[in-house]
């Protein structure tokens, strides 16, 4: 790269840097909302981030619905929570069938007395496995002809494209599931309504072996940013966390992992192995931290840590460092 080029990638990304660190800013919002009197539904709620934020807003004495799967940890988390809360409820149901959508929508405004001020969705799935061993791809495999090319196929494509489903379902497909069912009650009885999506770093910038889980949250990304833009003459806040590396459980029931270890079975499974590191990883608690003040502010996007900021301009600068970068955390070099 010549030095012009790279005056010129520094020249164009310096406001964008000195932008990702302050974050795009409105005023703060608990002067229309007053904490205690926010609404808030939190997608994911049972355990890791979801349940940190509910306890930030349970301390606050907002108005609070927990939603997740598995309702027994909900109601443990409702009876933790509820002396500090000025009201909670806990609402199951899966968010990638648009029955329990609907029904999980229903609920929460029964709850909330017909009022939604904030909608955070951090329920999601990860995957772990490069694309190539994911879809049975063996370049080794010798051919059984001349005339037989089957050799040249992979020999598991099904289990790919059914990972990739279920993720996007997850990641993508229920997130703008919960923003369509949502977003009335947003726009019609908040005076400041927001709606949160906790995406991921891998929305930004790829990685290997995150290849379908990074094609998730880039479709979930694109999306989010297009309809902040729709909904802002609404009233309505559109933002957008990406956490680099979260220290949780996420990997350990990636939807490629073979099914033995990627479920729960009555015996402890012994964890697996995947590529990465969560060297410089961040807890839940920060990161719902992180969340709560991007909402408050009603940023656009919020980025951490706070190193991870770097590389959204060292992307337009030198893509292909943030290439090698990415490739050495994951063991690719």
């Amino acid at each position: 790269m010549s030095a012009t080029a790279i005056a010129l990638g520094v020249a164009i990304a310096t406001p964008l840097l000195i932008k990702t660190f302050t974050g795009t800013k409105g005023p703060a919002r608990i002067k229309t909302i007053p904490h205690a009197d926010e609404r808030v539904v939190i997608i994911g709620a049972s355990s890791g981030i979801g349940s940190e934020l509910a306890r930030i807003y349970a301390d606050r004495h907002a108005h609070v619905v927990l939603v997740a799967r598995r309702m027994e940890l909900l109601q443990q988390l409702v009876q933790k929570l509820a002396p500090a809360a000025g009201s909670i409820h806990a609402v199951q149901g899966d968010v990638t069938l648009p029955e329990d959508v609907r029904r999980i929508t229903l609920e929460s405004l029964k709850a909330l007395n017909g009022k939604v001020d904030t909608l955070i969705i951090c329920a999601g799935i990860i995957s772990v496995l490069p694309f190539a061993e994911l879809a049975g791809i063996d370049s080794a495999k010798p051919a059984v002809s001349e005339s037989d090319y089957s050799h040249l196929l992979p020999t598991d494509p099904d289990k790919a494209l059914e990972a990739s489903t279920r993720i996007m379902n997850v990641n993508y497909h229920a997130p703008l599931n919960l923003a369509s069912h949502f977003l009335p009650a947003l726009t019609q009885t908040s005076a400041a309504g927001n709606i949160i999506v906790v995406s991921s770093m891998a929305g930004k910038v790829g990685a290997p072996t995150r290849s379908i889980y990074c094609a998730s949250k880039h479709a979930a990304q694109g999306f989010f940013d297009a309809l902040g833009m729709e909904v802002e003459r609404t009233g309505v806040h559109v933002g957008i966390v990406s956490p680099g590396t979260v220290a949780t459980d996420l990997r350990q029931s990636a939807v490629d992992l073979p099914k033995a270890d990627a479920t729960s079975s009555t015996e402890a499974a012994a964890p697996v192995k995947v590529a990465g590191t969560k060297k410089g990883a961040i807890t839940a608690k920060a990161c719902a931290e992180g969340i709560v003040r991007g909402s408050d502010l009603r940023q656009h996007e919020v980025i951490m840590p706070w190193f991870y900021q770097v590389s959204i301009v060292l992307q337009i600068v030198s893509p292909s460092l943030v290439r090698w970068l990415a490739k050495k955390k994951y063991g690719y070099l």
